[in-house]
């Protein structure tokens, strides 16, 4: 008769036989398996020094274009802008740089930067909307007709009205005007500086904004609806705006986005999102000309876009 003695043997028997067959295979395969790793891992070294080399490569021919962009650009855009006074808007989000590179390719072409308006993020806050309502009735302009919208509205279209005219028009008188900046930046709803420590209304006005967010929270949104509704105001009261971010400002949750997306304001208001290139700086001014002169595109690399500036107008 088997007995348990048996059955414990051939068990142990049995495991015996596995482990030496599983040593026995893993140093048959150990060879051609580390070779094959070995291999894989050195086609993809070789795969990512290519794409370095790449990435390294078309850097430079970008940092090349830039450096052509703007030792040409003030020849192209020179007497482009006349005589006109440009107002920049700023947003919470917009990068220093941006001004700073703007602003001598706007004298460049002839203009003259009016001020800087910085909108703060208390202007389009909710828990701020009635001392924004309160303000907008203290300090309207005389023969100002605000539009019936909400308070943030009502209140870009009043600052459009105090720091903007058209050319061949008239504007809000200098002391009304500087009432209501003097109002907005007291609240610290908004910040005004200007080169002179003066007031006087801009012909055209340039948006800068900045990048698109990872995410957009409702304080943001809002905060990029104040800006998109301050282009509308500002095109509406001046001889023409251009909304201009950087590379990304496009993208989803973008402000250019945003403003490209509003069919209606679209057609009035002009867009750069490529503004921290050197090609980008020139295309923004060729925009200015191209809104005095009754036109409107959207210019870039994003979607929605031309990546062919506007042309100088006919003198």
């Amino acid at each position: 008769m088997i007995d348990f003695r048996y059955h414990l043997v051939s068990l142990v028997a049995v495991f015996l036989a596995l482990a030496a067959g599983i040593v026995l295979g893993s140093a048959a395969l150990d060879g051609p398996v580390r070779a094959g790793l070995g291999g894989d891992l050195g086609r993809a070294g070789s795969e990512t020094e290519v794409l370095e080399g790449e990435v390294t490569r078309l850097r430079s021919q970008l940092g090349a274009a830039d450096a052509y962009a703007l030792s040409t650009g003030p020849r192209l855009v020179r007497g482009a802008l006349d005589e006109q006074r440009v107002l920049l808007v700023t947003a919470p989000r917009t990068p220093d740089e941006l001004v700073e590179r703007l602003t001598p390719m706007l004298e460049q072409a002839g203009a003259q930067v009016s001020g800087t308006l910085q909108l703060l993020p208390a202007l389009s806050d909710p828990a701020q909307r009635a001392l924004v309502e309160d303000l907008v009735a203290q300090v309207v302009p005389a023969g100002v007709q605000l539009p019936d919208t909400d308070a943030v509205g009502r209140a870009t279209a009043e600052l459009a009205a105090a720091l903007t005219r058209p050319a061949e028009g008239t504007g809000v008188e200098a002391e009304q005007a500087q009432a209501v900046v003097s109002a907005f930046a007291e609240a610290d709803l908004v910040a005004f500086s200007s080169p002179d420590e003066t007031l006087q209304p801009a012909t055209l006005a340039v948006v800068l904004t900045g990048a698109a967010p990872d995410r957009l929270p409702p304080a943001e949104q809002a905060q990029q609806a104040a800006v998109v509704a301050m282009a509308g105001a500002l095109d509406a009261r001046a001889d023409g705006a251009v909304v201009a971010g950087p590379s990304g400002s496009a993208d989803d949750r973008g402000t250019v986005r945003a403003l490209r997306s509003e069919d209606a304001l679209a057609q009035q208001v002009s867009s750069v999102d490529d503004a921290d290139r050197g090609s980008g700086l020139v295309t923004v001014v060729l925009s200015l000309a191209e809104q005095r002169q009754g036109g409107a595109g959207h210019y870039g690399a994003g979607e929605g876009a031309t990546p062919t500036p506007p042309s100088l107008p006919a003198p």
